[in-house]
């Protein structure tokens, strides 16, 4: 029998991440409450849209046909045409995949260096590191979000990825002070305590010990904040600021429908739908998520 392997197993399973099992668990949880299974089932339908937009939309999103302009709902076309004869189903499908690209890259950024930056500021705090992150992270909330988004994009240029860059850029302060006021009471717990008593390192106390238990909070709001970052996207893109056309964007569709609303309501009436359902769906997904991680509300 190892005696090294008994004595230091169970301390090890202690201290073992549990990033996984705390994501597994969380979309386990979300499926048993009714609101969030609805939010899931829609958002997965997004994935999937995203995914295999090339396979599920009828059309090529690009491709004009202008004797068939402004056409109505109908068989070979189900949601109608636009200004220029292209298939609104198919540009509302490659539209999701803008969507869900924003959506997931500006929020996963943001969190990423917002939480690592807020970790490190609670781990050292009243160092010189910390005030020097919080005065970053109030210079940067400082400013109205949209408006700073729109600032960067103007300077940076429209494109797809300026647009995540900066979406981000306004978002990850938040994220930062969360993990920042979560890290606060979770460096104190007995079992940080024993990590360093153990004499690891500052690094791996915060990235095996701390981090994955204050991602509770952090993880209700990642689902509440891809709502914002799509509407933002679309703001971005309604404004000339987003995508470039004629790539296929939920926003970019708004603006042309805002022009033809009256020969031609449909143009704008479903990107509008699909910004308004994405929202609900991820509105509904955090709130599944905030009772799934809480203790009590799980006990209701």
């Amino acid at each position: 029998m190892n005696t090294t392997s008994s004595k230091t197993s169970p301390r090890q399973m202690s201290l073992t991440p549990r990033w996984t099992e705390t994501i597994v668990m969380a979309f386990q949880s979300v499926a048993k409450v009714k609101g969030g299974l609805i939010g899931a089932v829609f958002i997965s339908i997004m994935l999937v849209s995203a995914l295999c937009a090339q396979w599920i939309s009828p059309y090529d999103p690009n491709a004009q046909n202008i004797v068939q302009r402004f056409a109505g709902p109908g068989a070979s076309h189900l949601l109608g045409t636009d200004y220029l004869g292209r298939d609104i189903l198919s540009r509302l499908v490659y539209g999701c995949r803008i969507a869900v690209l924003v959506a997931f890259g500006s929020v996963t950024l943001s969190s990423v260096v917002g939480v690592f930056l807020g970790v490190m500021a609670g781990y050292n705090e009243g160092k010189k590191f910390d005030y020097f992150i919080i005065w970053l992270f109030d210079i940067v909330r400082s400013f109205p979000q949209i408006i700073l988004a729109l600032a960067i994009v103007a300077v940076m240029g429209p494109s797809l990825v300026n647009v995540v860059v900066a979406l981000a850029f306004t978002a990850f302060p938040f994220y930062g002070r969360i993990a920042r006021a979560q890290t606060l009471s979770v460096k104190e717990a007995d079992y940080v305590k024993a990590a360093e008593a153990m004499g690891q390192k500052p690094l791996t106390i915060i990235l095996r010990h701390i981090t994955p238990n204050i991602m509770a909070p952090v993880i209700v709001c990642l689902g509440m904040d891809m709502a914002t970052m799509i509407i933002w996207e679309s703001g971005l893109s309604f404004l000339g600021l987003g995508v470039r056309p004629p790539t296929a964007s939920w926003g970019i569709m708004l603006r042309n429908g805002y022009k033809y609303i009256q020969v031609s309501p449909w143009m704008i009436l479903w990107p509008a739908l699909a910004i308004a359902l994405s929202m609900i769906a991820f509105s509904l997904f955090s709130e599944g998520l905030r009772v799934a991680l809480d203790p009590k509300e799980r006990e209701r």
